[in-house]
């Protein structure tokens, strides 16, 4: 009786039942947190509408200097401008705290450093919503097979209540990892959509900059250019 109790396979469920309620927790973590990008989103398509209209390019290649041979009061403008992509105008503002430091020789790496982290920022907001594309179906499906163990139990018991009850979490588990995974892969894509158009802006801000304050421009493509991340198949 002791090594029916203690056995590897009664541990092995026990174990899985011990897994059920961390599962639940981050599969309704995983569905707040796409509710979250699906609001993101509707920012994202706000700025690919925007994105096409002229004026919002006309801002970007509009940049030029003062009377002062200064690109402060553009880069101001820029950086208050609602049109504009919250990253973008996150950048012009650390661009106008760069143009600000000593030494003007160093400013062109400083730039390129600048550009690089501004980029790895947009990817890693697409991988945040790519990893809810593979993790809700695997959350979903760890719903799904642990409750059939105590509800086969229940039914070789004759309780069909704690069976419905046991079916009941399996199947809404299901459901609701699938649907964690096929609304992340849409709000993925356009993310990703949304990042290369962003990328693109912040090196034609970057590149003008360097036009205009007549820095030398190395053509070196920059490691993070184009945002789209090919996902490993399994």
């Amino acid at each position: 009786m002791l090594t029916e109790d203690w056995g590897v396979s009664n541990l092995v469920y026990r174990t899985s039942l011990l897994l059920l309620y961390p599962t639940l927790v981050l599969l309704g973590f995983s569905f707040l947190r796409t509710i979250w990008h699906l609001g993101e989103l509707v920012q994202d398509l706000w700025t690919v509408r925007s994105h096409r209209k002229p004026e919002t390019s006309r801002e970007l290649r509009d940049l030029r200097l003062n009377d002062r041979h200064s690109l402060a009061e553009s880069l101001s403008a820029l950086a208050k401008s609602g049109r504009q992509h919250p990253q973008l105008r996150r950048f012009v503002v650390l661009l106008l705290d760069e143009l600000r430091q000593a030494p003007r020789v160093t400013l062109e790496a400083r730039i390129d450093h600048l550009v690089g982290q501004i980029e790895a920022g947009l990817a890693r907001d697409v991988n945040r919503v790519r990893v809810l594309v593979r993790l809700g179906p695997c959350l979903g499906l760890a719903g799904t097979l642990i409750p059939l163990g105590p509800g086969l139990m229940a039914l070789s018991e004759g309780d069909l209540s704690r069976l419905s009850a046991q079916l009941v979490v399996a199947f809404s588990t299901t459901v609701v990892g699938l649907l964690v995974g096929g609304v992340s892969y849409v709000i993925a894509m356009a993310r990703a959509h949304t990042a290369d158009l962003v990328a693109g802006d912040i090196e034609l801000v970057s590149d003008l900059v360097r036009t205009l304050l007549d820095l030398q421009h190395s053509e070196t493509a920059s490691p993070t250019q184009g945002i789209e991340v090919r996902e490993v198949s399994a």
